[in-house]
């Protein structure tokens, strides 16, 4: 069996109960939260109908009869507020904030609104999208919520009976939904089966179990041949929703195991161990992967090193562990995955490393954002250029700016970024990509939109990243256009950089610290306008960086306008001082760089 090891709880008592539904439904009140401070404000908290959401905090509107508004979409008007009131999390809370204290308050809370809920919200008739009725909140709340506290040994005296009853119908209705009323794919659907496949083997002896049972592997099965690429990226190309969709699909795989489906279990283990391989090697010494498409920052290092006992797998606790233990992966440090179309390039594997992430494959399924050609840069532990992440799901301009090229590292043609590549692919993508023991290069190309009343046919840009380890990189971006044209580089950089320029010098000036140097080698023929921007919102939002979901800080963005008239090149020159070192001391040879250049047999001026 897998380990359940990156879930809650223990299973050493679970796995040998006689009866098949026993491990599972121990394994699910092992889920529980711990008891401690948060457990105990959060479940009072819900005693208020107080809650704190991805961040957000807001006291649920009563209805006339003391029931909470269960669609309320809190204080920002977020339906994402609604469809996390709805999975229901402070459940758990109340019920363990009773179990220890046997405190009253806490088990009237706990009844009154599992009661009101279950009342207000029967199964509707047909397909919703409702906050109560999402797929994927019925398949969070009956699995994360009800079940757990369902099974736990203290579960009869904490719920009246009508409460314990009304459960125990409603779970098959919530099962039904996942059955009949699911999503087509992706993220939500996995986590949808997942929940499916978890109702079935905890109710075995259900009428509906081995449909259930059934439907949920061959989905979910179909899913991971579907949803995951030949390298291992996750099609929706989020290193957040790859974490989400390998977590749901590993416990499936473990559950099925404690539950004696030890075959069924066996088939996800090939995809899953290549899917969590790319996750392991998507890393930075940092600790996180890639901030792509719709992501935030998470501590992936652990979750690999736990995933890396599961697979026997040292090479990927030698990456999570920035080489302290385990063994050095085989192959060179940098790698290109050509699904993904993901160049991920390192000078090491240590945690004083430098490493860089450039993106030229397909936009993804899902959450997407306009980062092609995008590049983020770090190195001795440090973070200097950066994708801005994600924010919030809510459209409007702050959407706009998050998902848009304007929060990328990207050159804008006239305001406009490339065309956005296909969703997905069915073959490697084509670039260039050259990797050796000492240097690296990338090359991809991607069109603009043309101007036809304008008299303008499409323009290109071709953008190339070569990287000499431990020394600098160079970025070339070459547009092929024709007539008058406003060309952008953005180069965003992470909120704790001080960044200052001097000419076509942008560097940052972290005292004690290591810092960035970014050169313009060769400006177009009128030179550069040279902006540096932070936390502005008005006359347009720009230099700001999401770290977590409803999160924003201000963070400086270094903007290289220009006009052009023909086809141009330009070249970026960037390095990384180590603490100790002043930037402009330490640039390399810029006699050098263009050597290098002449050597990729690129055109620089």
């Amino acid at each position: 069996m897998l380990a359940l090891a990156v879930w809650p709880g223990t299973l050493a008592h679970a796995q040998h109960s006689p009866a098949p539904d026993a491990p599972v439904r121990t394994w699910l009140a092992s889920t529980l939260p711990p008891w401690n401070a948060d457990t105990r404000q959060e479940a009072d908290d819900a005693i208020l109908g107080t809650f704190t959401l991805q961040g957000v905090k807001g006291t649920v509107p009563r209805n006339a009869d003391g029931g909470f508004d269960w669609a309320w979409r809190g204080p920002n008007n977020d339906p994402e507020f609604a469809w996390f009131l709805n999975r229901q999390h402070h459940i758990p809370a109340l019920f363990v904030a009773w179990r220890e204290t046997k405190d009253a308050k806490y088990r009237t809370a706990l009844n009154a609104q599992l009661r009101d809920w279950l009342q207000q919200n029967p199964r509707p008739a047909f397909y919703s999208f409702s906050s109560s009725w999402r797929a994927l909140e019925v398949a969070r709340r009956v699995t994360e919520a009800w079940l757990p506290v369902l099974f736990a040994p203290d579960s009869s005296a904490a719920l009246d009976t009508d409460v314990y009853q009304a459960l125990r119908v409603a779970i098959p209705d919530h099962a039904a939904a996942l059955r009949h009323d699911h999503s087509f794919s992706g993220n939500h659907l996995i986590t949808e089966m997942t929940g499916l496949a978890t109702i079935a083997l905890a109710f075995p002896d259900n009428k509906d179990a081995k449909d259930w049972l059934d439907f949920a592997l061959t989905q979910s099965q179909s899913e991971l041949t579907r949803e995951i690429y030949p390298d291992g990226a996750e099609k929706e190309l989020s290193n957040l929703y790859q974490q989400v969709t390998l977590l749901e699909f590993q416990k499936l795989a473990d559950l099925l195991s404690l539950a004696g489906h030890t075959k069924d279990a066996a088939q996800f283990s090939p995809a899953l161990e290549n899917a969590w391989s790319y996750y392991a090697h998507t890393l930075s010494p940092l600790g996180h992967g890639p901030l792509n498409n719709d992501s935030s920052v998470e501590d992936d290092a652990s979750l690999v090193q736990k995933m890396a006992a599961v697979y026997q797998r040292p090479d990927w606790l030698y990456i999570a562990t920035q080489g302290k233990a385990g063994v050095e992966p085989k192959g060179l440090p940098t790698e290109y995955f050509p699904y993904a179309g993901l160049a991920v390039m390192r000078s090491g594997w240590g945690s004083e490393a430098q490493w860089a992430y450039f993106s030229m494959g397909p936009r993804g399924t899902d959450h997407q954002h306009a980062d092609r050609m995008h590049l983020s840069l770090g190195g001795y532990g440090r973070e200097f250029l950066v994708d801005d992440g994600r924010y919030n799901y809510q459209p409007g301009p702050w959407r706009d700016y998050f998902t848009g090229p304007r929060g990328h590292n990207v050159l804008l043609l006239d305001g406009h970024g490339t065309l956005p590549p296909p969703d997905s692919v069915s073959s490697p993508v084509n670039v260039r990509h050259e990797i050796s023991k000492n240097s690296d290069l990338f090359e991809a190309t991607a069109p603009f939109v043309g101007d036809a009343p304008a008299g303008q046919g499409p323009a290109y840009e071709t953008r190339t990243v070569y990287y000499l380890h431990n020394q600098f990189l160079l970025v070339v971006d070459h547009v092929l256009c024709a007539g008058p044209h406003q060309i952008e580089t953005l180069w965003h950089f992470h909120p704790d950089c001080i960044v200052k320029h001097d000419g076509n010098l942008v560097y940052t000036d972290n005292p004690g610290k290591a810092n960035l140097g970014l050169l313009a080698l060769n400006p177009p023929a009128h030179g550069w306008d040279i902006d540096l921007i932070k936390g502005r919102e008005a006359p347009d939002i720009q230099g700001w960086y999401s770290p977590s979901f409803n999160v924003r800080l201000p963070a400086a963005c270094a903007s290289f306008s220009a006009s052009i008239q023909s086809p141009s090149t330009m070249t970026w020159l960037i390095w990384i001082a180590p603490s100790g070192q002043n930037v402009a001391a330490a640039k390399p040879s810029v006699d050098s760089a263009l050597l290098e250049l002449k050597q990729m047999d690129l055109t620089a001026k």
